[in-house]
């Protein structure tokens, strides 16, 4: 009876991932697995500090919950450790070889979305997306088909050339989703398919209050840029004008500007959290230590793989 019942179980296991999904075990396994067909799915969370990290990972790994989601993809769980021993180090540097997050994962718990370059596509990481299993597959699978739309146009527009070639990238900037760095200039949208929030940023530090809003406005006024590259602008914008001491009415202004660009999408939801953490009059801005953790412009602000 107990050999059936081993038996049994041992023919069950494979069963268990859904058909077509790879588990990798490392960050550099992921990308090989990948390849430059499938997308990579990282769910990085709280190991050892977060609540909500903890929640997710039981509804989303031990209950299996989300899975079925992956079915098409290569999967990796990347535990961020918040002052980590010993032992926990030598497992993130297991799992990222001395890498960093890619720019974009600002929060905890989430589930990104990768190419096989290591190129972040989508991210699920608001609070709405990640309350549940069945909210976060949802926005998740929204990801994953969009990533199969795009990257059939990238691989057309790879085997095409002049105008075909322009108006596959075109097409494929148009998904709501983001670009791989590793494409050609088109003339129209080089600005779009080279636009890299991290110059953004860097640019900015060194500028007044008054050059960085024209250096912004002068972005902005182009009409090549997706929304989601404007939002990543004003992000970038509102956050050195925090570093600047702006006023909380000048903060809720940019913030809500860069809300308001596309209202559905999760840099909506950090623009909300951003109005509520930084936003408010003195008197009612929550407490210094109420932010710790609870959202960040980066992982540089954040206890991950730096």
């Amino acid at each position: 009876m107990v050999k059936k019942l081993l038996l049994s179980l041992l023919l069950l296991a494979p069963c268990l991932l859904p058909a077509g999904a790879a588990t990798a075990r490392s960050y550099s396994d992921a990308l090989r697995k990948a390849g430059d067909k499938e997308p990579i799915v990282l769910f990085c969370y709280g190991a050892n500090y977060d609540a909500v990290s903890e929640a997710c990972y039981q509804e989303f790994i031990k209950e299996r919950k989300i899975m079925s989601v992956v079915r098409n993809s290569v999967f990796l769980e990347v535990p961020i450790y918040q002052q980590p021993n010993e032992k926990q180090k030598k497992e993130m540097d297991r799992i990222m070889g001395g890498k960093r997050l890619p720019w974009g994962v600002w929060s905890y718990p989430c589930l990104a979305v990768l190419d096989g370059a290591g190129n972040l596509r989508g991210i699920v990481q608001s609070a709405d997306e990640m309350k549940s299993a069945e909210a976060a597959g949802e926005a998740l699978a929204k990801l994953l088909k969009a990533f199969e739309e795009q990257q059939s146009l990238l691989n057309k527009a790879a085997k095409a050339s002049g105008s075909r070639q322009s108006k596959l990238l075109t097409e494929a900037a148009d998904v709501d989703l983001r670009l791989p760095k590793q494409l050609p200039g088109s003339a129209g949208i080089s600005d779009r398919l080279n636009f890299d929030p991290i110059a953004v940023m860097t640019n900015l530090q060194p500028m007044t209050a008054d050059q960085a809003n024209a250096y912004i406005r002068n972005m902005m006024a182009n009409g090549s840029y997706t929304r989601r590259q404007r939002q990543e602008m004003m992000m970038a914008y509102a956050g050195h004008m925090r570093t600047l001491k702006a006023s909380p009415a000048r903060l809720r202004a940019l913030y809500t500007e860069m809300r308001n660009i596309d209202p559905s999408s999760m840099y909506a939801a950090y623009a909300e959290e951003a109005i509520r953490l930084w936003a408010q009059p003195s008197e009612e801005s929550p407490a210094a230590g109420a932010a710790g953790g609870a959202t960040g412009m980066g992982s540089a602000e954040r206890p991950g793989f730096d």
